[in-house]
């Protein structure tokens, strides 16, 4: 927005806080120096509210999106600082009410700094932004249906002024959001030395080790590891790179351990090559969800 901005972001690691400071500066130097300004560039310090993957992660998500049509100018409750000209639509000279309504669905559509044309597919993904987590929400059906079924949701909720702002008053411990069982367990893995954030550290390696995903792909591909995982081309050894990743909390250099001292670029990079396979290779995907079913886990 014209001060501030917002993401939703998935991390194995707990370094947002970390990650935030580096991009706020990054960026706020960069731009302080290319437009001759000084001072912080957004407003105030940065927000986090810890989700689950329920339906919490849908709520969050189209929060996000109807961020530029929840304007006062709009209908909205909430004023934009810097915001620009074409937002500031005075809503009292809109007649009849479906001026209005067109109005809100025409700046959720265009708004420059948005993701929803990516997900809607009118604009081209640039690669590092991940759709399927919240198209699930909406079945198992053609990207093209997919699509179709995020947009009318979003763009009737633009229309009718539903906001979607309604989850904060559920956040709970100030940074909470989901299903009672996940504020549970997350209220539990927060307790401790808030100056070490042991548990938190610990929790991202989750349940799974590397024996249990060795396992996994062993049953998955038909073959002992020794054998599957040096045949060429059959995908077994960067799947269990993939998923000690991002279900195991693994770090590259330990997975490289496991397989014999492979570098971490090299691990980093079979594991970017696995991920555009996945897209392509429907075989690959069936391995994948085999070994994820036998791992009990979600992928």
């Amino acid at each position: 927005m014209g001060n501030h901005y917002h993401l939703q972001l998935e991390t194995l690691e707990t370094n947002l806080s970390a990650a935030m400071q580096w991009l706020n500066l990054t960026y706020g130097g960069w731009f302080n120096r290319r437009y001759r300004r000084v001072g912080p560039l957004f407003q105030g310090r940065f927000k986090a509210t810890l989700h689950d993957s329920s339906p919490a992660a849908l709520t969050i998500n189209r929060y996000i999106h109807l961020n530029p049509v929840r304007v006062k100018g709009l209908g909205g409750h909430e004023v934009r600082a810097g915001a620009p000209e074409r937002l500031k639509v005075d809503a009292e000279n809109l007649e009849p009410d479906l001026m209005l309504l067109k109005a809100r669905v025409e700046v959720l559509r265009t708004y420059r700094w948005s993701s929803y044309p990516v997900y809607v597919g009118s604009a081209k993904n640039p690669g590092w932004l991940t759709t399927t987590e919240i198209y699930r929400f909406f079945g198992d059906h053609t990207l093209h249906s997919l699509r179709g079924a995020y947009r009318r949701q979003l763009e009737e909720m633009a229309a009718l002024g539903r906001w979607e702002s309604g989850w904060k008053e559920e956040v709970k411990a100030a940074m909470l959001f989901g299903t009672e069982s996940f504020v549970e367990k997350m209220g539990s893995l927060l307790k401790g030395d808030r100056r070490e954030q042991t548990p938190v550290r610990l929790a991202r390696r989750l349940h799974l080790t590397w024996a249990d995903i060795v396992q996994g792909v062993e049953s998955a591909w038909g073959g002992q590891w020794d054998q599957v995982s040096t045949e060429r081309g059959n995908g077994a050894l960067p799947a269990a790179l993939y998923l000690g990743q991002r279900h195991a909390g693994l770090r590259l250099a330990e997975l490289g351990q496991f397989c014999g001292g492979m570098e971490y670029s090299a691990v980093n990079a079979a594991i970017s090559r696995f991920e555009k396979r996945l897209k392509v290779d429907s075989g690959l995907r069936t391995k994948l969800r085999k070994a994820a079913e036998i791992l009990k886990i979600e992928i």
